[in-house]
């Protein structure tokens, strides 16, 4: 692999297990493997080491070139059937050993830095369901199409492979146009599918959400988590996305500060309308960076030994009527009959 350079030690960059898939796929396209490694500036052979992270501008320009190559239009949906099991990553083992499908998610969102930098996936809370957004990292370019039809597409049947059940989407939506053929997208995906869209993203219902996991394993889900954790306490810092820096500025206000938009932009030292639109080209919001992070600490801190207005305090609500709203909408529970399940699950 070419060695990097001073600025590149600062790229963003991702496990190589993408490059894996798309060069093993290149392989059975009849593409010269070897040739596409080494424009990449990365050697095939080096790919194999589970600590190895590449810009993701390399892979970016890999996939660019396998598909000018191959003339594949839905390269992105081809790489995501590759099967590839990595027996050194234990932020798969978090997710596969999750109580239900809502866990999941909460815990890949968590470890997702395992994978690569910044946050490209973003969980939201819907009235009918529950949403996973994916946002490519970088300014947009003709790569980004396949890796989110990858990253999708992976999401979707591993749902069903992880379930045991054929559980559908809701509503996949892409931010890229329509391809001229969708007979393949709808086979895979089994619903309606949006093209176009403001962002890219994949939804289930609340029903989905609650499925239980065929692996769970509570147990085997600690041990992984804290060899997940192990591996990002190794991580370099990198670079923090603008979403990443808003979270971190909100989590240390969120009790008894004032983490309001206008508040948070001044401590970052951008103008609201700057800030709100670098969070936008990311697919975020304020509020639903607010909404998550919330919605995870409320767990966290409800399996410790704190009161309900504690932990209202501590999330920054005024009112804990407000608290139990919103965490009713969470989990479907209140607080104190979550705190209680948690109790029963753990004897």
């Amino acid at each position: 692999m070419v060695k990097p350079t001073e600025s590149s030690l600062h790229e963003p960059a991702l496990s190589a297990r993408l490059a894996r898939q798309a060069l093993r796929l290149a392989g059975t396209l009849g593409l010269p493997v070897e040739a596409l490694c080494r424009e990449a500036g990365f050697r095939e052979e080096d790919l194999d080491d589970p600590e190895l992270r590449i810009p993701y501008a390399a892979l970016d320009g890999l996939l660019e070139r396998a598909e000018a190559l191959s003339g594949d239009a839905n390269l992105g949906l081809h790489i995501a059937r590759v099967d590839l099991v990595d027996l050194d990553d234990p932020a798969t083992f978090v997710v596969l050993t999750s109580a239900t499908l809502h866990d999941a998610m909460v815990r890949g969102c968590r470890y997702q830095r395992v994978w690569g930098d910044g946050e490209r996936f973003q969980m939201e809370e819907l009235e009918g369901g529950v949403r996973m957004r994916f946002t490519p990292v970088g300014a947009p370019r003709p790569a980004h199409r396949h890796l989110v039809e990858a990253a999708l597409v992976q999401f979707a049947t591993g749902v069903r492979a992880f379930t045991g059940v054929d559980v559908r989407p809701l509503c996949v939506r892409f931010r890229h146009e329509a391809p001229p053929d969708l007979r393949e997208h709808e086979a895979l995906f089994g619903c309606p599918l949006e093209f176009g869209a403001a962002f890219s993203a994949i939804d289930f219902s609340h029903e989905a959400a609650q499925r239980p996991f065929v692996h769970a394993d509570a147990l085997l889900n600690t041990m992984f988590e804290r060899q997940a954790q192990r591996v990002l306490e190794r991580l370099p810092a990198g670079v923090m996305t603008v979403s990443e820096r808003v979270r971190e500025q909100v989590g240390r206000a969120l009790a008894g500060g004032d983490f309001s938009f206008v508040a948070v932009a001044r401590a970052l030292r951008q103008p609201p309308r700057t800030l709100q639109r670098r969070l936008a080209a990311e697919g975020q919001s304020y509020a639903a960076i607010v909404e998550a992070l919330r919605r995870e600490l409320s767990a966290s801190y409800l399996q410790r030994r704190m009161s309900i207005a504690e932990v209202s305090f501590l999330l920054g609500y005024a009112d804990p009527v407000a608290f139990h709203r919103a965490f009713k909408r969470w989990w479907g529970t209140s607080p104190e009959g979550y705190r209680r399940e948690r109790l029963q699950a753990s004897r």
